[in-house]
């Protein structure tokens, strides 16, 4: 495993890069300030990572999304989405989003942390390095 830290300051954080990471609880678990925790994933990612993901977070109160995969789907009625299963569950200001992949759900997710209850914890966890 290979780690960078982005400088910010008092906003820093480090970029994980490796192979088998997803399921280290350790590298996630430092991330998430509450105990509500949004999986947000695609429908190509999550048969192959998303089980493993939510094993990291065992402990935490975790919901999936899974989202149709694709950048047609980089829309308003995508993040609304996201946003009902915020609310269907409670999720309070200080849940996390987790995106699993990359492209859309990384943006689509981070949009969506960035506006609900004027901004909340996002996480993103590719699962490809381009």
């Amino acid at each position: 495993m290979r780690t960078l830290t982005v400088e910010l300051g008092a906003r820093s954080y480090p970029i994980h890069i490796g192979p088998g990471l997803l399921g280290d609880a350790a590298l996630l678990v430092p991330h998430i300030a509450g105990r509500q925790v949004l999986v947000v994933t695609n429908e190509v990612v999550a048969p192959l990572y998303l089980q493993r993901g939510l094993q990291a977070l065992e402990g935490f109160e975790v919901e999936p999304v899974v989202l149709p995969d694709g950048e047609r789907y980089k829309t308003l009625e995508t993040v609304n989405g996201i946003f009902d299963a915020l609310l269907r569950h409670r999720f309070n200001r200080t849940a996390t989003l987790v995106a699993l992949g990359g492209g859309v759900v990384g943006d689509i997710t981070g949009f969506a942390a960035a506006c609900y209850q004027r901004g909340v914890d996002f996480v993103q966890i590719p699962t490809t390095l381009l």
